[in-house]
Formats: structure tokens, sequence, C-alpha cells
């Protein structure tokens, strides 16, 4: 592996200390009755109620905590038992970093049942043909268009670059087919992951 190479290595893998927590709390997946996306990763506390829980997992799906019946499950999906008294700590119910908590939707009119948050085909949508967009003024396929005539290099990133005062330089153009594949050949699609800079969490979804 090339020096360069090594320092970005190193600089993808540093540990930014996103892991570090207290005893009291645990990092725990969501999964949704009504919902398909993915959760970011929740941190909580053992001492919370688990109405507290319901209330702080309100704002991450919408569901009223009165609607809500909490499910805690393994890693695998396996149901390990019902959160259902809501004046128990959440630490009662056993829950360790990697647990899933599967929130239950009851409200039959809840926003997220039968797909309308995430099925956009429920909703109407404005469409304009190309000939009527062309007709418009101030659009930025125009301003896109007059741009490449002064500059056949011009881009979004080089444009934005200009307005902070900033050189743009274009990024170097990678031939080589083995490009990061030791990298790529350590990670597979579904692996959990940490983004940095940014401590953000998810799932890879494509290795190449």
């Amino acid at each position: 592996m090339t020096p360069d190479m090594q320092t970005l290595r190193d600089y993808v893998t540093h540990d930014s200390g996103i892991q570090n927590q207290h005893d009291s709390t645990v990092l725990l997946e969501l999964t949704h009755s009504n919902l398909k996306a993915k959760f970011m990763q929740v941190r909580l506390d053992k001492h919370m109620s688990i109405l507290t829980v319901k209330q702080k997992l309100m704002t991450h799906c919408g569901t009223n905590p009165s609607a809500m019946v909490l499910q805690l499950k393994d890693e695998r999906g396996n149901i390990m038992m019902t959160m259902s008294d809501e004046s128990r700590p959440l630490g009662f119910y056993s829950p360790y970093n990697g647990c899933v908590i599967h929130i239950v939707d009851m409200d039959p009119s809840s926003v997220s049942a039968n797909g309308w948050l995430e099925d956009t085909s429920k909703v109407q949508k404005y469409e304009i043909s190309d000939e009527d967009y062309n007709k418009r003024e101030n659009t930025f396929r125009k301003y896109k268009e007059e741009q490449l005539r002064k500059d056949p290099a011009w881009c979004v990133e080089k444009e934005m670059a200009k307005r902070r005062g900033e050189e743009w330089v274009a990024p170097k153009k990678v031939d080589d087919p083995e490009h990061m594949a030791e990298e790529a050949a350590a990670m597979s699609v579904g692996d959990r992951c940490e983004t940095y800079p940014g401590g953000n969490r998810g799932e890879v979804k494509y290795v190449g």
C-alpha cells in the first residue's frame, strides 16, 4: 500500500470517539411496523422509563406514544420480549448494544399507515414537458448552458469554489481497476459502518 493510501486509510479508520459511552447507555437499532426506511442508531439511557423512551422515539417516527407497542428483538430479529410496562426503566428489559426496538404502530389512522410516508406513487406530482420548461426564463438549465458556453469545463463544484474565493482543482480521474481494492475486499453489503468525519452510522449498500 502506498504512503498516500495508508494515510487515507488511517484517516477513514481513525476512532472518532462516537463509540464511547457511559455504562448506563445502550446503542439500539430501530424498526417500524409501517416503515421500510432504516433509522439511525439511537443511544438511550437504561434509566429512562419506557414512556420516556416512547416520547423520544416519537421524534424519529412520528407515532404517538399512546399508539406504540415496543418489542425488543435480538440482532437476528427474534422477539425477546414486549416492553409493555411504561413505568419500568429500559434497563429492566436488559437491552444490549445491537438490539432492535421494533415500534408497532397500533393507530389505523396513523400518518405512516399504508405507506403514506414512503410510497411516492400516492402523492400527486407536478409535471412539466421539456417544451414548456424550455420556454421559461431564469431556469437552472439555461443558466448551465450559458456557463458552459463561457467555460466548457464549468461545473457546480467549480462555481461554488469560485464563490468561496477558492481555487478549484479538478479531481484526478482514477484509472487503476485495483484502486482501494484491499479496502473494498474487507466490506460486504449489509455490514454496519460509520462515516468519518461526521460519526454517522449506517449500512453498506454497495461495494465497488
